[in-house]
């Protein structure tokens, strides 16, 4: 067994120090991971829900696989299915970025609803006899987060709620002794278990 002189063991530190950084490096720069896995796909319906769940689970897959970005637009045609397959061999070419990609799905299957459908939308959807008050909040409160950042405060989104809840809520639970959502919910599920 050969013993190393000081000088031969100095020399070898350094080297293998030397050449850490560039393990990390590579490393970063390797994908751990790619979709061939990922059990989510997208048919290509033209359903903004659909389109923000899809890249929501695919976003979420992608770091916790830690695929790289790179990666992750060479595979992403791997979670398209009928129209979507279709859609991708058109544009792809135009995704140069995983961003990019994302953003033509967007802009392809969800267009943004203009303020005042999204409102009809909200006036036309009171609560129906049987609905559960979370499930209610829930809905009006998903259509309320598509209007532009900032639109409302919390008061007025409860306004708007609250007139479009079932009678047998608004009789127990004054509008103004309400000032979150989660008075709100707290409040309301009382009422749940108290009056059925």
């Amino acid at each position: 067994m050969t013993q190393l002189s000081d000088e031969q063991f100095r020399i070898l530190i350094e080297t293998i120090k030397s050449l850490a950084p560039q393990q990390e490096e590579q490393a970063e720069q390797k994908s751990k991971g790619s979709f061939s896995n990922c059990p989510v796909r997208f048919s290509g319906q033209r359903d903004h829900d659909a389109v923000d769940e899809f890249i929501t689970a695919v976003e979420t897959y992608k770091e916790v696989e830690g695929i790289s970005d790179k990666d992750a637009l060479k595979g992403i045609s791997l979670l398209f299915n009928n129209i979507a397959v279709m859609w991708w061999k058109g544009v792809r070419r135009d995704a140069k970025t995983w961003e990019e990609a994302l953003q033509l799905l967007r802009d392809h299957f969800s267009p943004t609803k203009p303020s005042y459908q999204i409102y009809m939308e909200i006036f036309e959807t009171k609560q129906m006899t049987g609905e559960v008050i979370d499930a209610f909040i829930c809905k009006q409160r998903a259509l309320l987060a598509k209007l532009p950042a900032g639109r409302h405060d919390e008061e007025t989104e409860l306004d708007f709620i609250y007139g479009l809840m079932l009678q047998k809520y608004r009789e127990h639970i004054p509008r103004h002794e309400i000032k979150t959502f989660r008075d709100l919910l707290d409040r309301a599920r009382n009422v749940e278990r108290t009056r059925h």
